[in-house]
This record gives structure tokens, sequence and C-alpha cells, in this order.
């Protein structure tokens, strides 16, 4: 019991000590939070995960605005895409990595305005772009992902011989990416009902069902992450 005890607490603190595995942790609490309050029949306990859901959130924003740096070193390193598969996944890795670019400083104007350190801006613009940034960049890592599958399962000998890898291991890569899908297409989901009404099922969702996504996703996030060092 002591040995799981000590596993649990070095994954834990592992993962609190990247920017991105504690991003994850904040997300996943903001929504569970979120999703909590929706099924609460008492408001005074909705009120208080709702609130303890939305300082998560602006958390998360706030440490968003630091980001850039993290982006260009991202955009630099990943380049033109040569070590992807083929020509498609590329174009859609570089696609991806423009909108990034250009999501950070759209939520960055819409951060300014919304806590009046920009006056005479309409902040509701500068989040519908942000928020079709998200959606364009969700809907990008879902055919990316779909196409990779696709690749995977049509030249699964080459891969194999090519990385060295048993069926087991390719299996457990097949498997990694399968969740990768189902979080994209969570994402997806959630991207589209931040637009404004009109759009798609934009604003259609229920509250509780948004918090249930997002949920979802944050989760999946958080188990990939761990998944991720299993499969080096």
């Amino acid at each position: 019991m002591c040995d799981t005890f000590n596993s649990i607490l070095n994954e834990t603190c592992t993962l609190l000590e990247t920017y991105k595995g504690r991003d994850k942790v904040i997300r996943t609490l903001c929504y569970l939070s979120r999703l909590i309050g929706e099924l609460q029949s008492n408001p005074e306990l909705q009120k208080k995960f709702a609130t303890f859901g939305s300082q998560m959130s602006a958390t998360r924003t706030t440490l968003r605005l630091f980001d850039d740096v993290l982006v260009l070193k991202n955009s630099i390193q990943y380049g033109f895409g040569r070590n992807e598969p083929d020509k498609y996944m590329a174009l859609m890795g570089i696609t991806s990595n423009i909108l990034d670019h250009i999501f950070l400083p759209l939520e960055k104007v819409s951060w300014l305005a919304k806590h009046k350190l920009l006056t005479g801006i309409d902040n509701s613009k500068w989040d519908t772009a942000s928020s079709t940034c998200w959606v364009l960049t969700s809907y990008l890592t879902v055919l990316k992902t779909m196409r990779y599958l696709m690749l995977l399962e049509r030249h699964q000998s080459c891969v194999r011989e090519r990385k060295g890898m048993s069926l087991e291991e390719f299996n457990k890569l097949k498997i990694f990416h399968l969740w990768t899908l189902l979080r994209a297409i969570l994402d997806f989901t959630h991207a589209v009902n931040t637009l404004p009404p009109g759009y798609l099922w934009s604003s259609k969702l229920k509250p509780w069902f948004v918090s249930l996504v997002g949920t979802g996703s944050s989760l999946i996030g958080l188990y990939l992450i761990i998944y991720k060092r299993w499969l080096k």
C-alpha cells in the first residue's frame, strides 16, 4: 500500500511540475466543479461550485497570457512539418500553429477589455474571434488524428518495421491516438457551442452537458499525459 501511495504521489508531483500538466489539472477542476454544480438542487451549493469553476477558468486564462513564447518555440520546432507522415498532416499542423498565434493576441485583447484595462472595446467580438480560432484548431486536430490513424492502419507493417515496434507496442500507439481523437471531438463539440447563436449547435447544448463534455475532455487529457510516458 505504501508503494502504491508513493507511486500516486510521484505521478501527481510529476504532473504538477509541468505547465501542461498543471493546466490539465486546473481545467479538470474547472469543468468538474461546474458539472457538480449543475447537478445540485441546492442553490447555495450551485453558486459555490460555479464560483470555484469560474475562478479556475480565470486562472487558466491568466496563465495563457504568457503562452506566446511557448507557442513560438513549438512552431519553430515543428517548422514545415517535415517529421509528419505526409504533406496533408504537415499542412494541417502548420495551419493549426498559425491559428494558435492568432488566437493568443485575440484572447489578450478580450481579457484586457473585460477587466477595463482597454476602454471603448466590445470584448464580445474578440471573444467570438478567439472562439472561431478554437473551433478551427479543434476541427484540424480531429482531421489530423483521423488521417494519422488511417495511415497507421494502412501501413501497419511498415510502421512497425521502421520503428522496431512489437504488435503490442503498435496497439498501444493506436489506442493513444484513438483517445486523442475522442478528446479532439469533445473539444470541437465544446468549441462550437461557444460561438454566437446560429452556428451549428452553438448555444443549444445544456450547461450540464457542456460541463460533462469539458470534464470528459480534461480527464482524457490527463490520462494521455500519463499514457504517453508509458509509451516511452
